[in-house]
């Protein structure tokens, strides 16, 4: 335990806030998955447990770290630590405006609504690409220089580096889209990257686990939509059928290898057009509601998400006849798509 508290954490606050955060996430994990609810509500008790997390990221600026990153292991840089904050916040944004104002955030698709929607999305893009500018490299980026194990298969490394991609791609339409819980747990895997990194740090754990478990952080997602389409009110439904409907169009507009020539003309290399089209386009899921049944709306839905899995998971099983080369390439253009 010592090894984790530091001299520059003044009164162990940043360290005291760190563990709040995962007790709270636990909270709330627990009364989806074990209780079927979300359990945000207004009021004192969700203001002051969104105010761990806000504060979590603000005090996590007292450190120093190298200005250079470590390119043999995952650990914190400066670039990082300000995406990490500008995307965690995005989600809170998108939680707390959930919990306060439900029929016009997560109800009803009104101008004013997919404005702010539109507001928050391309507003983290921009502060993404400021701090970029400021702290980080065009060209050695999070995740195509993220370092892996010496053993690790090149095709293991294009699985993950797709699911982290496509999960990243989640996480965005699920701020703008998804009910308090879903949004809010969009946050585990950002806050999650930053505690393994300073286990990694710290000689506590190699590469090999901060994968496993920043993977497995990812996909506790998924389960949870599922649980929000299934057992929570009509809502949480709609809005997680509009996310993966935003996140569908993100991928085909954004992933190098799903791109058409069409959309390619249409969208070009720009994240701004590509998710302001996936923010637009989402409400097409009321509209299937009309035509269809909801058996109907959610075998649509389903079979979107099986054909995105099974893209990922064709990238693990099919052998990799690709020099390392081109696999540094597709990482790269993968960590364009994302923009992060």
């Amino acid at each position: 335990m010592a090894k984790l508290l530091s001299h520059h954490d003044k009164y162990h606050m940043h360290a005291m806030l760190g563990l709040m955060a995962l007790l709270h996430f636990a909270y709330r994990f627990a009364m989806l998955f074990l209780w079927t609810k979300d359990s945000f509500q207004p009021g004192v008790w969700a203001a002051a447990s969104f105010a761990i997390h806000i504060l979590l990221h603000i005090t996590s600026f007292q450190f120093l770290l190298p200005k250079k990153r470590l390119l043999t292991k995952p650990m914190i840089w400066p670039e990082f630590r300000v995406h990490n904050a500008i995307f965690a916040y995005r989600n809170l944004l998108g939680a707390i405006l959930g919990t306060w104002f439900p029929d016009w955030w997560l109800r009803d698709v009104s101008f004013t609504s997919t404005c702010v929607k539109l507001a928050i999305v391309l507003g983290a893009c921009k502060a993404a690409d400021m701090a970029t500018e400021r702290f980080g490299d065009k060209e050695v980026r999070t995740t195509n220089a993220m370092p892996y194990p010496p053993s690790t298969p090149l095709r293991v490394e294009s699985f993950a580096k797709h699911f982290y991609a496509k999960s990243q791609f989640a996480a965005t339409s699920l701020a703008v889209f998804g009910c308090p819980v879903l949004a809010f747990g969009s946050v585990l895997a950002i806050e999650a990257a930053s505690i393994l990194m300073t286990l990694v740090r710290k000689g506590l754990i190699e590469a090999h686990t901060y994968h496993v478990v920043y993977g497995l952080s990812l996909f506790a997602m998924f389960p949870a939509i599922v649980v929000s389409i299934h057992f929570l009110d009509g809502s949480a439904q709609i809005g997680a059928l509009r996310a993966l409907a935003a996140t569908a169009f993100a991928v085909t507009l954004r992933m190098p290898d799903l791109q058409l020539p069409l959309v390619k003309r249409l969208c070009g290399s720009s994240k701004y057009m590509a998710w302001a089209l996936a923010i637009l386009l989402a409400p097409i899921m009321d509209a299937l509601q009309l035509v269809f049944s909801d058996q109907q709306v959610l075998f649509i839905a389903y079979l979107g998400m099986l054909s995105s899995a099974g893209d990922t998971v064709m990238k693990l099983l099919h052998p990799a006849l690709v020099p390392k080369a081109t696999k540094e390439a597709e990482a790269t253009a993968l960590e364009r798509a994302i923009g992060g």
